[in-house]
């Protein structure tokens, strides 16, 4: 028979069962936490993560790719932007250099004294490859362009637009701000494919930011505070040192799965935008219809470039292969998206303007690609050449040409 006595013995112990459990847990997570306390000191003092690609054999010198890889990664901070959402934060270095703005450096000859001829203004848009991930500031596409026109008798004020993961929507967007503001270029070139073609991936559908769905989700959480505390306790209890030791654990012998973007942000993506491989070249080339309109209006001239991967190109190194083998996952949806486009590129569109590079490294033998994408400043060099000679036809004012 259950007596007031012995209930009250029982919830004397029960209590004190877990007033010691709460004890050891505390002491466990705060052991925990000093552990984890100290190595974030120790990882801090000790040389940076080593980046792969400074292994790639598109660097013949490499004197400069380790530090080089240093900057890239304590530059790759970005901050919130409206309409573009995101730009770098200002960063010197030997070899990066980001301005206030967020806008790399570009660097170029400077203007004779002598010279008549105007200073043409080139805003340019494009994702990290053009950015010049890999690439030191006198080696990004944009500075080489500079360059290369210089030579040509053209002197050229080059912006480098370009941003990490940008797709070509939101450059259209970037140079409406521009235009917007009354900052007028002479000429706009974009450089893209890689981004408008991999959002379309993530995603299944085409036309939208990398990763939109997560700001699908956060839409949803602020409209729902019931969800929004539930998430913040389950972030809290994410961040337990004893939960993540247990995590570790658990993951090593029952293996992890992926969180990837929910099927309710999916179906919200997918309610206006048109679907995935098909999309890409669909929304490409109606923003290439807008820079149509926008260049007869501000009266600017414009060039599009469809950029090279390393799925085009037949005669890969070793390394080369390797990075080729890491994006296996998604090499069959790039080949249909670009194959769609080099269709399209020839239909009823605009004419002129656009070209396509896709194919520029196909029968290269030496090595190009410092990962999937990127390109060594080997590679900037050509694409930047090819760029120039299409600057040069446009028949923008020129100054006398440049003796060796």
């Amino acid at each position: 028979m259950l007596t007031l006595a012995k209930l009250g013995r029982w919830l004397r112990d029960a209590w004190l069962l877990i007033g010691i459990a709460a004890v050891l847990f505390a002491l466990l997570e705060g052991s925990l936490s000093l552990l984890q306390l100290v190595r974030n000191r120790i990882a801090r003092t000790e040389e940076p993560r080593h980046d792969w690609r400074a292994d790639a054999d598109a660097y013949p010198d490499r004197s400069w790719v380790t530090k080089y890889y240093q900057e890239f990664r304590a530059s790759e901070g970005v901050l919130w932007r409206p309409y573009v959402y995101w730009r770098r934060r200002p960063y010197r270095g030997a070899y990066i250099n980001v301005d206030r703005d967020g806008l790399r450096r570009t660097t170029a000859p400077t203007k004779p004294a002598h010279a008549s001829a105007r200073t043409i203004r080139i805003f340019m848009f494009g994702g990290s490859a053009l950015w010049g991930t890999g690439a030191r500031d006198d080696f990004t596409i944009p500075s080489i362009l500079a360059r290369e026109l210089a030579r040509s008798g053209l002197h050229a004020e080059v912006t480098n637009f370009g941003e990490s993961g940008h797709v070509s929507t939101q450059e259209v967007v970037a140079l409406m701000l521009r235009l917007q503001k009354g900052d007028y270029p002479d000429l706009v070139i974009f450089y893209d494919g890689v981004n408008d073609t991999f959002s379309a991936y993530q995603q299944h559908v085409a036309g939208l930011p990398q990763n939109e769905f997560n700001r699908v989700t956060e839409f949803h959480l602020s409209t729902d505070p019931d969800r929004l505390r539930a998430m913040a306790v389950r972030d809290g209890v994410a961040r337990l040192e004893t939960v993540r030791l247990l995590g570790g654990i658990l993951g090593q012998t029952l293996g992890r799965t992926g969180s990837g973007p929910s099927q309710e942000a999916l179906n919200d993506l997918a309610l206006d935008n048109p679907p995935g491989v098909d999309g890409v070249a669909a929304t490409y080339f109606g923003n290439r219809e807008l820079l149509q309109s926008l260049s007869s209006h501000f009266h600017f001239k414009y060039l599009l470039y469809w950029q090279p991967t390393i799925f085009q190109k037949t005669s890969l190194t070793r390394y080369e292969q390797t990075e080729r083998s890491k994006a296996r996952a998604f090499e069959g949806f790039f080949r249909k998206a670009y194959a769609t486009v080099r269709q399209d590129s020839s239909g009823s569109r605009p004419e002129g303007a656009f070209r396509d590079l896709s194919l520029v490294f196909a029968d290269v033998q030496q090595p190009i690609f410092v990962d999937w994408v990127h390109l060594g400043e080997s590679g900037n060099e050509a694409i930047a050449k090819i760029m120039a000679t299409d600057v040069v036809a446009l028949g923008m004012p020129r100054l006398p040409p440049v003796r060796p």
